[in-house]
């Protein structure tokens, strides 16, 4: 009587084990469920020869792609539109031709949007205004001629920034007779970047500029410098963002046809896209997004703010690798202007006493001095504006960007130096008169040209 209860315990603890007749079915099973799969030896060889054939197929669809361009991507159409892609589009949607170019950073932004809305009287979008009105006219006064500058000026904007914007103006058919690149500190020092490819600007001139011969002085890490070579190396990553756009676009335009957009009172617009994530694409503007309207000059005064912690922070870890870099990428402005027989003018721009003391006098007097080590070798025109005794904290919205009357007297002073400046000054007769002379020439075949 034990026994049963025993035998009926263990076949429910290994139902493999019974009768006869139960095993052999068992064992058939296993045997045809075995016969369907290759031997584990095979199975292992399979998956590797299948992987080795997709990455032999995308390796070779890369090369192929890079001799057949099935697209032809568009390098100004780009998903981040930022300070840098706004004047690009306007330059190459205009046919004006300008002899002047303007580079620098928010400091020389500043300076040219106060005059010029006080001197136009108007309200300026800077997402659509990339003239100096005050200064053309300034020195059509002083030297005759027509002046004409293109303000490729930006907030942030760095030396090797500055590389990319010259020679992409020039890779768009828009050489300058001149350029007037202000610069500070701030612009070769800013801890919060850390290598040149940290910019916006630099993204989305690199699609227009080749990097090859800069980029050992680019990417700093070997993980960035791994990024670029695979980049340049296969079609598909260095297409990443416009495969990117073509995709969002695709998206949205399927999911439109597909599902009904709701009804709403008011449309989600990129206003409440930055209140909603004002850190995401931080960069970004759209129109009527930076304005600048005249100001008198009491209520010019009465905005004066006291930035200093984020100088502090910009200036409190110097980084000697940025340093060294920028100053590398000033050698080849620099160089880059003597092909292109562009002349070249630096301007040390003004800032107060106190943002001085913030960097430190004898680290401030250091970056002067390398400046003038950078213009003695490289015969380049330099003018240091920055003597805090010839403004006053009226004159600045903050301790380094100079308001609308401080502006005017900036470019003011500058065109005073220029005048005086021998090849400088010839330089900017010369240009003057060139494009008269062209303007002539293009209202002879075309009277509404302006």
């Amino acid at each position: 009587m034990s026994a049963a209860p025993q035998e009926m315990t263990e076949r429910r603890a290994n139902p493999v084990i019974g009768t006869g007749a139960e095993a052999t079915a068992v064992s058939n099973l296993k045997r045809r469920a075995s016969d369907k799969l290759p031997p584990p030896e095979h199975r292992g060889s399979g998956a590797r020869a299948a992987t080795t054939w997709a990455i032999l197929l995308f390796v070779m669809g890369n090369f192929a792609l890079t001799f057949y361009n099935p697209i032809e991507f568009d390098p100004y159409k780009y998903l981040y539109r930022g300070w840098t892609w706004w004047g690009f589009n306007d330059m190459k949607k205009s046919p004006q031709v300008h002899n002047i170019a303007l580079l620098g950073s928010s400091l020389m932004v500043s300076a040219v949007a106060g005059v010029d809305a006080n001197y136009l009287n108007k309200t300026l979008d800077l997402s659509q205004y990339h003239n100096a009105k005050y200064l053309d006219d300034n020195l059509r006064t002083r030297f005759g001629g027509t002046f004409k500058t293109l303000n490729l000026s930006i907030p942030g904007q760095m030396p090797s920034d500055a590389y990319m914007t010259l020679k992409a103006m020039v890779a768009t058919a828009n050489r300058p007779d001149i350029v007037v690149y202000g610069v500070a500190p701030r612009d070769f020092i800013d801890s919060t970047m850390s290598s040149a490819a940290d910019t916006e600007a630099f993204q989305f001139l690199r699609r227009i500029v080749p990097i090859d011969n800069v980029s050992s002085h680019v990417f700093r890490s070997p993980y960035d410098k791994l990024q670029w070579y695979i980049n340049r190396t296969f079609y598909i990553s260095d297409h990443a963002a416009d495969l990117q756009l073509i995709a969002k676009e695709k998206s949205e335009d399927f999911v439109n046809k597909v599902v009904a957009r709701p009804q709403a009172i008011k449309p989600f617009t990129w206003w409440d896209r930055i209140k909603l994530l004002p850190t995401y694409l931080p960069g970004e503007i759209r129109e009527l997004a930076v304005m600048t309207g005249p100001i008198t000059e009491d209520a010019a005064r009465k905005r004066w703010v006291n930035n200093a912690p984020e100088y502090i922070e910009r200036y409190k870890r110097t980084d000697q690798h940025v340093y060294k870099t920028q100053f590398f990428f000033m050698d080849e402005i620099a160089k880059f202007c003597k092909k292109e027989r562009i002349e070249l003018v630096v301007v040390n721009m003004p800032i107060t006493q106190y943002n001085i003391n913030l960097l430190g006098p004898q680290r401030y007097m250091e970056f002067v001095m390398k400046l003038r080590m950078f213009s003695l070798a490289n015969n380049i025109a330099l003018y240091d504006m920055c003597t805090p005794s010839n403004y006053s904290q009226n004159d600045f919205h903050d301790s380094v960007h100079l308001n609308a009357y401080g502006g005017k007297k900036f470019f003011d002073q500058l065109v005073n130096i220029i005048s005086v400046s021998g090849r400088t000054m010839q330089a900017f007769v010369l240009a003057g008169k060139d494009l008269e002379r062209h303007q002539a020439v293009a209202n002879t075949k075309n009277p509404v040209y302006q």
